[in-house]
């Protein structure tokens, strides 16, 4: 099949979802979905319909069918990990569409969807392949996914629904979750408050897996200066020098690495978890007498955590700091920790680490975990504390 068969043979059981407003009736936001499993349901993306699960006294959920029919939906179940979500309507909307895995890397793709609220379109590209950064639930579409294209189904030339369109990087960089990851979803509806309580036991349970895995692994090692430091601990996680230009006016050096991985958890419009980002910083100076150097290496090391959850998501951070000895060197640790105040189970963690005790050398670790489980966070810091050697 062409894009255009279809598109043709497709599109009546594709659907516009629209967030709306109670107090207006007008849309605050809107996505695609398509008919899966049964006659009366739609899946689409959780991000779509995150809205109505953070505020449904606000808003409620509706479609809009592409021969212009109208209908409320209510929430069934969501996965967050994926960024997926069941919806159902009080009718029948269609034939819910064939279910298959994405085909050969290269492989033609059709996503179909009603970009920036302008009617129901089909984006050609093809099968980029599995991203290695991520833990294969992305797939690289070499097509353009735009705003309000969200939920809505990806096809290969048979047809089938191989994936469900999620995301753009905009220039044809899109991505597009596998669509097997739908079969795992819960087909009983839920209230929104159990479904919060899911949420965070999706993104918690899901964090330890991860971390656990990393943990659990061997790392390769790397050096920054006589500092010896665990590199890329996860294929999903990328190193790369950071280390500042020297300016003149400067009487120290620097030397940078950092490294994060691509793993973004969908919770809301401002809050995305599952972030690890880590850096490692060495300085030195042949100009700088003790205390000078003291008092700029002091001004280095304050870390900030980059989040953008304000104070009513999350609680103030908790602090603890204490000297600890790392392989024969001395070390100022502290570790940060806060909850989600709607998901209790998940914590930022910042943590650092200085070594103290030198004239004219100085090294700092910073760690930073977004919406994380917290005893496993803590396992992770203290295996990477135990891999720094100091190498004289």
């Amino acid at each position: 099949m062409d894009s255009q068969s279809v598109f043709e043979s497709r599109e009546r059981a594709v659907f516009q979802i629209r967030v709306i407003s109670r107090e207006t009736g007008k849309k605050a936001s809107i996505g695609s979905g398509f008919v899966f499993d049964r006659p009366d349901q739609l899946a689409t993306n959780y991000h779509v319909v995150s809205g109505y699960i953070e505020k449904p006294d606000v808003f409620h959920l509706r479609y809009l069918a592409a021969d212009g029919t109208e209908g409320d939906l209510e929430l069934v179940s969501v996965d967050a990990v994926h960024d997926l979500a069941l919806v159902r309507a009080t009718a029948a909307l269609g034939t819910p569409l064939t279910i298959a895995e994405p085909p050969a890397k290269g492989a033609r793709l059709y996503a179909m969807g009603n970009p920036l609220d302008l009617g129901l379109t089909i984006a050609e590209g093809t099968n980029g392949g599995v991203l290695s950064q991520t833990d294969a639930s992305r797939i690289l579409f070499s097509g353009s996914l735009n705003p309000g294209m969200s939920g809505g189904p990806t096809f290969d030339d048979q047809g089938r629904v191989v994936g469900i369109n999620v995301s753009t990087a905009r220039n044809d960089i899109s991505f597009i979750v596998p669509s097997r990851f739908l079969l795992s979803l819960p087909n009983q509806s839920q209230t929104v408050e159990a479904i919060k309580d899911a949420i965070g036991r999706q993104v918690n349970g899901y964090q330890q897996d991860y971390l656990e895995r990393i943990v659990g692994t061997s790392w390769e090692t790397t050096s920054v200066r006589q500092m010896y430091v665990p590199g890329s601990i996860s294929p999903t996680i990328r190193c790369w020098d950071a280390s500042p230009k020297k300016k003149d006016e400067q009487l120290y050096r620097r030397f940078s690495i950092s490294c994060k991985n691509e793993n973004d958890i969908f919770l809301s419009d401002r809050l995305e978890v599952g972030k690890v980002l880590y850096e490692y910083n060495w300085i030195e100076t042949d100009q700088l007498d003790p205390l000078r150097f003291y008092r700029a290496y002091e001004a280095l090391n304050t870390s900030q955590f980059g989040g953008r959850a304000k104070e009513d998501d999350v609680e103030r951070f908790d602090c603890d700091t204490r000297f600890v000895d790392v392989n024969g060197q001395p070390f100022k640790t502290t570790l940060c920790s806060r909850a989600y105040k709607s998901y209790p189970q998940l914590h930022d963690v910042l943590f650092t680490a200085a070594m103290v005790g030198k004239d004219n050398t100085g090294f700092i670790f910073n760690l930073d975990l977004a919406g994380t489980d917290l005893q496993t966070a803590i396992r992770l810091i203290t295996r990477m504390l135990g891999e720094i050697r100091w190498q004289p």
